[in-house]
């Protein structure tokens, strides 16, 4: 039994891998296809902007969808058919209103994987819990994904050197294919080892714990997630206008997926768990101001691959963070929907950075960085306050009589593993 149990847990981070494998590459050279199709840089900030926003919606309704269905594997493989198929179709697209729906629709499809997993995971953590099996270690199952990203970043740059930039669209369209496969594999392989569960009711009257706190942390997460529109949209542009290659715009990619690896390995079995939640959450958002700080500054080679190197606190800090906090809050009535409504404000926050980083870098070149620190900076006022809302724990009532189980996500110093 516990054998087929930490297979589940390896095929839950190979799955993470398999559906991440697309993120770097898309981030690095989205933009630089787009430019390729003639867009201009004002025309890449409106389409990215504008497509995220699609996100909340297909987040809101896939993840409660997800939630009532229990059926999350399913919803996956059918959202990264999509996913493939889009990327395919957009190699035909050309003018600014042709990209903008491919993208859109791309966006649409893309939102909810992250979530479902993340209630695929969630899901089966609470059932080891409930079996008496070894805790799920969620950092582990990040740092699988985080790997994925920098394998296929670092492979993506020398065939995106030898491919002319208007061809970019067929290495993300390959490596999409890649995770359609592969995640099939997994997810089969995964539901044959497990016990098959009664339908879950439509309708569950549990209540949401401390919907308030929930709120707050999904807003300082989303501020500080949101923070990352700038670079988003005129990192690669900015780095290629000053004479930088597609290996060097490739390399500090993946400089910024090579720390979150080390973050998320480190956080197995230092810094996880969620009694390390709030702390995280706050070193993360005062990381990144100091990261938009130093980008502001126009640093040169070394200083982009410094600033890029501290991914993990405007990153996986504000995700590992959250996800420790909200997977108790949530429960198991709001497994994927915890997830789904903190995308979706995700998808709010960076929507609104992307649309402004046009105006922004027409303005202020390189220091439109310095208002991704603001946001930041909004986002470290809240994290304090996360910090002392759960000084006592996360699901402290006083009101409970019963004492509260062992968190379903444990880091490996944790007592409750």
């Amino acid at each position: 039994m516990a054998k087929v149990k930490d297979d589940a847990e390896r095929r839950l981070s190979m799955l993470a891998a398999a559906i991440s494998a697309i993120g770097g590459v898309q981030v690095a050279f989205f933009p630089i296809w787009f430019g390729a199709r003639g867009l201009g840089g004002g025309e890449i900030a409106t389409l990215l902007a504008a497509a995220p926003a699609a996100r909340i919606v297909s987040n809101l309704a896939g993840t409660h969808f997800g939630d009532r269905r229990g059926d999350y594997g399913r919803l996956i493989l059918l959202h990264l058919l999509g996913v493939a198929l889009i990327f395919i179709a957009m190699d035909f697209a050309y003018g600014f209103l042709a990209l903008f729906a491919g993208h859109t629709a791309l966006c649409f499809v893309q939102g909810p994987i992250g979530p479902l997993n993340d209630g695929l995971v969630l899901d089966e953590a609470r059932r080891r819990r409930e079996a008496g099996l070894p805790a799920l270690r969620l950092a582990r199952v990040r740092a699988w994904a985080a790997g994925a990203v920098l394998v296929f970043m670092l492979g993506a740059g020398p065939v995106a050197r030898a491919m002319p930039d208007d061809a970019l669209i067929l290495i993300m369209a390959a490596i999409s294919v890649f995770s359609l496969v592969t995640s099939f594999f997994l997810l089969r392989g995964f539901e044959a080892g497990r016990p098959r569960e009664p339908a879950r009711p439509i309708d569950d009257p549990t209540p949401l714990r401390r919907p308030g706190l929930l709120a707050l942390i999904i807003a300082c997460a989303a501020l500080v997630h949101g923070s990352h529109g700038f670079i988003t949209v005129f990192g690669s542009l900015q780095w290629a206008a000053k004479g930088f290659d597609a290996t060097f715009i490739s390399t500090a990619w993946s400089a910024a997926a090579f720390s979150e690896v080390a973050f998320f390995l480190s956080a197995t079995r230092w810094f996880g768990g969620e009694r390390h939640a709030a702390p995280l959450m706050a070193a993360g958002a005062a990381g990144a101001v100091l990261r938009w700080a130093l980008l502001a500054s126009d640093p040169g080679p070394a200083g982009i691959i410094a600033a890029l190197l501290m991914q993990p606190f405007s990153g996986a800090a504000l995700t590992l963070g959250p996800a420790y906090l909200i997977a108790e809050l949530g429960g198991k009535a709001y497994t994927a929907r915890v997830h789904g409504w903190l995308a979706a404000a995700n998808g709010v926050t960076l929507s609104a950075s992307l649309y402004f980083s046009g105006p922004l870098n027409a303005a202020f070149g390189v220091q439109g960085y310095l208002a991704m620190a603001a946001m930041a900076g909004a986002g470290l006022l809240l994290s304090l306050l996360v910090a002392a809302a759960v000084r006592n724990g996360v699901l402290k009532d006083e009101r409970r009589t019963t004492p509260v189980a062992r968190p379903a996500l444990v880091n490996e110093r944790d007592p409750a593993a």
